[in-house]
């Protein structure tokens, strides 16, 4: 194995994944503390805990969700979330450095399985960079960093996948050196992207309705601050 193959699976390897945890693991300790706060401090704490958990079940699992707008938009999100969890998570040469690392893994799925999965979701990962792209209303909301996130997973999986194949036309050392640089970079971004939500997702339906448990004179408050001493009654 090439000196810089040994390095990326070594150190940078290690390294980017204790900012992966360590980054995500601070920010939903933060969450929880700042939702713990505020649960405290609410003026109506009586919330709905088994209805929320079903809620975010239905949208972890949305089966039923997927067909109600954007139908081809939620596939393929969708397909692409499953296809990363299934190569990041399963792939037999990601568990082995995992392995030789950590000392963790677990079974993986088989390669023919996770090839298919890797198509979904490079094929569902250009639908969604030329969406971002060409509708207008996603345009406004896209900025700078969805696009390079976009790009990344797509260099990564069209690399990883094609390296697996005995037809790859590509220097085999080359192109995993590209793909192992993507898949570190991702990891070093996840904390401070919108990739965060792999850990926050969950949060957000008990977050939300947190927020609209205003503390006691809170909705008096908020509506002085936003119509001045004299605005209007709630």
């Amino acid at each position: 194995m090439p000196l810089w193959m040994v390095i990326a699976r070594g150190p940078i390897f290690r390294f980017a994944l204790a900012v992966f945890v360590l980054g995500l693991l601070r920010l939903l300790l933060l969450t929880l503390w700042g939702m713990l706060q505020s649960v405290r401090q609410a003026g109506d704490q009586r919330i709905p805990y088994g209805k929320l958990l079903r809620e975010t079940l239905s949208w972890i699992f949305p089966f039923g969700q997927l067909v109600r707008t954007r139908r081809i938009y939620s596939f393929a999100s969708f397909g692409m979330h499953l296809g990363i969890l299934g190569a990041a998570i399963f792939l037999g040469n990601h568990l082995d450095i995992l392995r030789a690392n950590i000392g963790l893994a677990w079974p993986a799925i088989f390669k023919p399985v996770l090839d298919g999965l890797s198509v979904i979701t490079i094929l569902a990962g250009i639908y969604l960079l030329l969406y971002r792209i060409y509708v207008p209303s996603s345009q406004k909301l896209s900025k700078r960093m969805d696009y390079l996130l976009l790009i990344l997973i797509l260099n990564l999986f069209i690399s990883g996948y094609v390296a697996g194949q005995t037809w790859n036309p590509i220097p085999y050392d080359g192109l995993m050196l590209f793909h192992t640089l993507n898949g570190l970079a991702i990891a070093l971004l996840a904390p401070f992207t919108k990739i965060a939500h792999c850990v926050l997702f969950p949060l957000i339906r008990l977050g939300s309705e947190i927020a609209w448990r205003l503390t006691p004179q809170g909705g008096s408050r908020a509506v002085r601050t936003l119509y001045g001493p004299d605005g209007r009654r709630i």
